[in-house]
Formats: C-alpha cells, structure tokens, sequence
C-alpha cells in the first residue's frame, strides 16, 4: 500500500513537473525572441509564446513575468501602430487595432502606466472617444509616480482635455506638470498661451524665458516660440480690431468695452485698450527674442527682416530701418533687405527719390524678381504715375501671364490712365476664366467667395463701360452681379455656417441706378426702377455716402419728383460737409464733391432731371484741352512778333 501510494505521488509530481517545463520553455523563449526582436511579426511571436506558457502552466512568479512580458510586447506594437497613424488621412482602422492592443497588455498588467497613457494619446487623435482618453489619462497618473517625464506629459493630456470645461483644472494639470518636469516644454508653451489669452501677460512671457532657456542654442525651436508669440499678438491686435468696430457700430448707445465678465472665448474680457497694451507689450518681448536668435545665426537674413517688421508695427521706424541697413551692409545683393527698405521709404514722399534708386538697386539684382516688379507698380499708382505702373505691370504679366492679381490691377491702372477699352478688355479676360461651371468643382462654403469676386470684376468692367459711353453694356454686367447677389443669398441660406455674412454690393446698386436714372440714352433709361435701386444703395451704406445720395436725387429727378430730387441732394451736401479729412477722403475730394453736388442741385431747382456720359464729357474735355493748347501756341508766337518788333 505504501508502495502504490509513493508510485501515485512520484506521478503526480512528475506530471506537474513536465507542465512547468513546457510553460517554462515557451517562457524562455518568449525572453530571448524579445530580446532579438526586429519586426512587428517578432513581437507577435511574443505574445503567443507569453500566452501559451501560461496556458501550459507556470507557478506564481512565471505566470507574472510572462503577463509582463506580453504587456511589454504588446505595447510596442501599439507604439510602432501610433507612427503609422500620424502618416494616414483616416486614423481609424490602426488607431483601433493599437487601443485593442494596448486594452489587452493593460489586461496582463494594469499597472502599466505607458500603456494607459498611449490609450490616452490614441483617443485624443481626430475620431477618438475622449470619455475613455480621460479615464485612461486618470490611470495613468496614478501609476507613473517613479516615471516623472511620463506622468508630467500625461498631467499636459490630462489640461488639453480640461481646457475647454474647466479652465482652472485645467492650469492646475499645467502647474503640476511643470512642477513634476520643469523641463516640459509643451506644459510650459501651453501655459504661456493661455495665460497671455487671460491677460496675464507678465507670467506668459515668463514661461517663454524658460523654454527659450530650456532651448539654449536651438534656433528653430526659438523661432518656433517667436511665431507661437507672434500669433497670440495677433489674436490680440484682431480681438482689439473686432471690440474697436463693434463700438463704433452700437454708436456709444451700449458699453462694450468690457462689460461681460468672460469673452465669448470663454478668456477674461478685456478693453480695446488692454488687448492692444497685451499686444505691445508682447512685440516689444519678440525683439529681443530676434535678438537672441541674430547672435545664433547672424548669417540668416530673415530674422532680420522679421524683427524689422515687429519694430515697424511698434513705429520704431528709424530702428526698424536700422536693422534693414545693417543686413544691407552684410549682403549688398539682398533683394529682400532693398524691397524692405523700399517699403519703409515709400510711405513718405519726401523718400521719393530714394525710394527709387533702393528700387532700382534691386532690380538691378534680380530683372525678374516680381516682388520688386509689384512693389515699383504700386508705388508708381499710389504717386498717380499711372503709366510707369502700368509698364511694370506689363512686365510683371510677360513673366507670368497668369498672375490674375497683376491682371485685376493693372485693368484698374488702365481706367485710371484714361484708357478704358484696355481695361475692358483684361477684365473680359478675367471673366472668361470665371465661368459659373467653375462653381461645381468648389466646397459649398468656398462658393460664394467666388462669386463676390465675379461680382466685383463685373461691375469694375460695368464701370470701364460707363467711361466708354458703353450705357447698355454697362446695364448688362451691373444686371449680371445683381442676379449673382441674388444667387449668393440662396446659397448662404443653405449653409449652416456660410462663414461670412453677404452684404449686396452698394457700389453695384449705385451704379446701376446712376445709368438707369441719368443715360443720355432715352430707352435706358428707367426712374422707377433706379429709385429702388438707389434706395437699396443708401440702406447698404447706412446713407453716409454723398455720392450713393446724390444717385439718389438723380433717380427721384429722373422719375419728376423733384421736390425729393433737392431733398436727397441736400441731404448729400449734409453728409459731405460733415465728412471728416482722411488719408482716404481728402479736402481736394470733399471740395470737387461740394461741386459737382451744387451743380446737380441748381438742375433739379429748375426741374431738369441730371444727365451723364462719361464718354461725351472726356471728348469736350480733351477738346477744350487741345483749343486751350492751341490757344497758348497762338499767344507764345504773337508774344514772339512783339519781340521781333522791339527788336
């Protein structure tokens, strides 16, 4: 008996030994496999070998290091998945294969922390589930405490999820982060920009020392910071822009500035004033950054040219154009400094002609640099030396016959040179490349974007026609982008967000109502419909444009209700008399408009309605000009008798 039962024990133990030994073997080679691995098939191989072991059986100690082992293997995998997903358009299928993996080694050991925390990154990816990145981001936390960089960024993750809800858990994540890894860049950047967007700019700016000291050396990663702060300088400028318009819109009836606890960003609200401080003070931060930068790579000429512009958009002008000069004086043959410097120039004529020989100098250089080419053309327009900007227009079109911005500009240089059947026919050409087809091929939202500019370049044409004394051409384009207008408003009424808001074009409305209502052509002409037309123009416009009131009388005049004719012409001379001198609205305008008003005003008095060709008007023009020259010759050779004479 005692024989039987020592034979049954010695079985049994051997039975349970050779289990061990086959768990034990797939174990160690599971070991060594991972040690060699060098392909994803590798580390597959892995896991199985982990998962066969202990299904064969391993005692307490194996079966732990086998669970450790797979979770191990199976977290690169998903790790060599994430790399893949930053390279496809639709993250969905790897991303779900990589959380399938990651949820099976958190299976074999929940307490890897790496593994919860690339759950976390995965579900934050486009598409995620944000509630199962929160709770891992939660777990990881947890368990990271002797991994500091690792739970530093997870606090980070743990932020971007809290910024939008919870603005101050959100700093707190930030906060711990930065404390646990004062070297965490992305903590230290996210927190400089929400503190400069609630208006503590102090504290923003001085994260950015550290990480500008963190990446001591490191040019791009400093630009990388100067273009993150330029932007926040930005927002401010635009958020300042924004408040400053919406005041002038509510006309002081309603106090604006400030008067919400929170911004519609959810950020504190600030004044006018207070954004364009934040905006000054970060600026004025940036140069010293490019300075930083200047002494890394003195050999770089863009970061001279950038802190040039921040300095220009400070009114530093004589230090902006100081540091142009000193890049000028390193490189001789930088187009970019010249044209840089040219632009400082040109906004005072008294530069004029130094402003010139920078130009030339640079042309000199690159003949067929465009940017030269363009800047000389809109200095030559702004002096109103229309034929010298129209050469480098034609220039400038030679290199690039496609250049539609060149070609829209330099029709409008054609009508401002009196030559009006050129533009007609640029602007012909541009239509022709804007077919309504084209409409199909374009987002829904870009659609009425492209139809405003077809709008525009009609009714530039439209006008070309009025010069020419082209009345039923002109009708015909106006016509054209009023239907066009009505086309947007359908379109925009069918989108959820149209992302701007169509105003009908006034100047399209004026126009059409100025030739319906003053055409010396009688079977054009239409005092009924102009009426309407210029009603709608004086509503667009909020009547505070003399001239769009001056259309208006002309239609009333046109219709014989004179009486309205003098009111609307009155008021004209109103608004005129009240406008204030701009660079826009000179008193050489507001003088010429107080004219040709007066003149309108003296016809309806005597109940004659207003009419108008341009074409005929430039004709009498250039012939009173040639009988005054003619006039002169004659006076110069009598004046040359007289002096014949005493001799």
């Amino acid at each position: 008996m005692i024989r039987i039962t020592s034979l049954i024990l010695l079985l049994l133990m051997t039975s349970l030994s050779v289990a061990q030994d086959a768990g034990d073997a797939d174990l160690e080679a599971a070991f060594d496999l991972k040690i060699k691995a060098e392909k994803t098939g590798d580390l597959e191989e892995v896991v199985k070998l982990c998962k066969a072991a202990i299904k064969k059986g391993l005692d307490t100690e194996g079966e732990a290091e086998a669970k450790t082992l797979a979770a191990s293997a199976l977290y690169e995998l998903a790790d060599q998945l994430r790399i893949r997903i930053q390279r496809q358009s639709d993250p969905t299928f790897f991303r779900n294969r990589a959380i399938k993996q990651l949820k099976e080694a958190v299976e074999f050991d929940p307490k890897l922390g790496e593994a919860w925390l690339l759950i976390a990154k995965l579900n934050l990816i486009r598409g995620g589930n944000l509630d199962d990145a929160r709770s891992a981001i939660d777990q990881a936390i947890e368990l990271m405490d002797e991994l500091p960089q690792k739970q530093s960024e997870a606090y980070l993750l743990r932020s971007v999820l809290n910024q939008r809800d919870d603005r101050e858990k959100s700093l707190e994540d930030l906060d711990k982060s930065i404390e646990i890894n004062e070297g965490n860049v992305g903590a230290l950047r996210a927190r400089c920009t929400i503190k400069i967007l609630q208006g503590e700019v102090d504290e923003g700016l001085a994260d950015s020392d550290k990480i500008i000291e963190l990446n001591e050396g490191k040019i791009d990663a400093i630009l990388a910071q100067a273009d993150s702060l330029a932007r926040l300088a930005g927002t401010k400028t635009a958020a300042a822009f924004q408040l400053k318009s919406e005041n002038e819109d509510s006309d002081g009836d309603e106090d604006t500035d400030g008067g919400e606890e929170e911004s519609d960003s959810g950020f504190p609200a600030q004044s006018e004033e207070e954004l364009e401080a934040d905006s000054k003070k970060i600026r004025m931060y940036l140069v010293g950054v490019y300075d930083k930068a200047i002494e890394l790579a003195p050999e770089r000429e863009e970061l001279r040219l950038r802190k040039s512009d921040i300095q220009r958009s400070l009114d530093l002008n004589d230090e902006a154009l100081a540091t142009i000069d000193e890049l000028i004086e390193m490189d001789e043959e930088s187009a970019a400094a010249l044209l840089r410097k040219a632009q400082f120039l040109l906004t005072d004529e008294a530069n004029d002609e130094k402003t010139i020989k920078v130009l030339d100098r640079a042309l000199k250089i690159d003949p067929n640099n465009v940017a030269t080419r363009n800047l000389r053309m809109r200095f030559f327009m702004a002096r109103q030396k229309f034929s010298k900007a129209i050469k480098e227009g034609e220039k400038i079109l030679e290199r690039n016959p496609n250049n539609l911005d060149t070609m829209d500009l330099l029709a409008l240089l054609y009508s401002l040179d009196e030559q009006p059947k050129k533009a007609i026919e640029i602007y012909s050409g541009l239509l022709a490349r804007m077919p309504m087809s084209f409409l199909d091929q374009l987002p829904p939202r870009r659609r009425p974007v492209f139809l405003v500019q077809k709008i525009g370049t009609l009714r530039s044409r439209g006008d070309a026609y009025l010069s020419t004394g082209e009345h039923k051409n002109a009708i015909k384009d106006y016509e054209e982008a009023m239907d066009i207008g009505d086309k947007i408003e359908e379109m925009q009424a069918s989108i959820d967000n149209p992302g701007f808001e169509y105003t009908r074009d006034d100047g399209v409305l004026n126009n059409l109502a100025w030739v319906l209502s003053t055409s010396t052509f009688d079977d054009l002409r239409d005092g009924k419909r102009a009426v309407e037309l210029a009603t709608m123009a004086c509503e667009v416009s909020d009547y505070k444009k003399p001239h769009i009131l001056s259309t208006l009388a002309s239609s009333y005049a046109e219709a014989g209700d004179f009486d309205k004719a003098i009111e609307w012409i009155e008021k004209g001379l109103e608004v005129n008399a009240a406008r204030e001198i701009t660079e826009v609205v000179t008193e050489e305008e507001i003088k010429q408009q107080k004219e040709s008003l007066e003149k309108e005003l003296a016809f309806y008095r005597d109940k004659k309605p207003w009419r108008e060709n341009q074409a005929e008007e430039d004709a009498k023009k250039k012939a009173e000009e040639a009988r005054k020259d003619s006039d002169d010759d004659d006076s110069d050779t009598e004046d040359d008798d007289d002096e014949d004479k005493d001799e």
